[in-house]
């Protein structure tokens, strides 16, 4: 399989919950920002990203939808669409944005059933970067619509949902991706590794400890079912303590 290597970089409990509370997206912390403090302060979050950035260089930035769209969120209405549907579900890749001049980076979303619909397009926050939709030919034909209107770039691959092993070649091939970091711990990286996709994990490990039953843990996925699917073995490549009783934990994922 000829694809990006791809790293997560997530900030945990000891525990292994990666956020306050069940259904919260990575805006919450803006609304709470003294009970998100207690596990990752902005600060520490953007010193930790920048030191992962240096070390790996990623040209693509990706999340799962849940993170950006909470499961249960009311979704924003589209207009309707009664065009040709067949060429809504080929992939959309702009040339003029595809080769436009100071873009070095893509920041995507697995959108699989088109929820993401707010129109981001990521440059706004950063010329350098432009914003990719992953997702599959379950999306609704005005969510596709309204991407092409935005000028937003996606790509499609997988029935049902994303197949993320093929949209991952199509990412390296078309779009010239050689390394992916996601910030998406547990179902989108619960999927990465369980489909050997992950190929490093680096974890901001806070001392405290979040429990509940429903809060996000840093890989949601199928159990293990012995012996055709294993738990995933994984390597310690470094440990640094940081300040505040904080590790930076890297691993190598070797797989089951």
């Amino acid at each position: 399989m000829d694809r990006p290597q791809v790293l997560l970089y997530v900030c945990a409990s000891v525990d292994g919950r990666i956020t306050m509370a069940p259904g919260a997206t990575m805006f919450d912390m803006y609304k709470q920002p003294e009970l998100y403090a207690m596990l990752c302060a902005p600060e520490e979050w953007q010193s930790f990203s920048k030191a992962v950035f240096d070390l790996y260089k990623p040209d693509m930035f990706l999340e799962g939808s849940h993170m950006v769209v909470a499961e249960k969120a009311e979704l924003t209405e589209l207009p309707g669409f009664d065009g040709d549907t067949d060429e809504l579900h080929e992939d959309f890749l702009p040339e003029d944005i595809v080769r436009r001049p100071g873009r070095k980076t893509w920041t995507a979303v697995v959108d699989g059933r088109g929820r993401f619909r707010n129109g981001y397009t990521a440059d706004c926050d950063d010329p350098a970067t432009y914003m990719v939709h992953l997702t599959s030919q379950t999306a609704p034909p005005e969510y596709l619509a309204f991407l092409r209107q935005r000028h937003i770039p996606y790509l499609i691959q997988g029935q049902d949902r994303v197949d993320l092993p093929r949209m991952l070649e199509k990412v390296k091939a078309k779009l010239g991706v050689r390394t992916i970091a996601t910030s998406s711990g547990g179902r989108l990286s619960g999927a990465l590794i369980r489909a050997g996709l992950l190929d490093e994990i680096n974890i901001l490990l806070s001392p405290i400890v979040i429990g509940g039953y429903e809060i996000p843990s840093l890989f949601s996925s199928p159990g293990p079912e012995w012996p055709t699917l294993p738990p995933d073995k994984l390597q310690l490549v470094d440990v640094t303590t940081l300040p505040h009783g904080k590790l930076w934990l890297r691993y190598k994922v070797l797989g089951g």
